[in-house]
């Protein structure tokens, strides 16, 4: 297992899972979201190859709309 924190938050998951794999452990909605790992935006297209490492801090922002 390792550690990570998901916008502030503690998380513990197993190794070798990649951000993909985890957003959709999440069932979170992935149209209009973006996520960042470590303050660095990971582009939608690297998810499934971006391998979740121990101590990783990730922000995972939603998109809304209105004004």
């Amino acid at each position: 297992m390792i550690a990570i924190k998901v916008n502030q938050e503690d998380h513990h998951i197993l190794e070798n899972i990649t951000l993909q794999e985890f957003v959709e452990n999440l069932k979170i909605q992935t149209n209009g979201i973006a996520i960042a790992i470590n303050n660095t935006v990971v582009k939608k297209t690297d998810w499934s190859s971006r391998l979740l490492q121990n101590n990783d801090d990730i922000l995972i922002i939603k998109s809304t709309q209105g004004g």
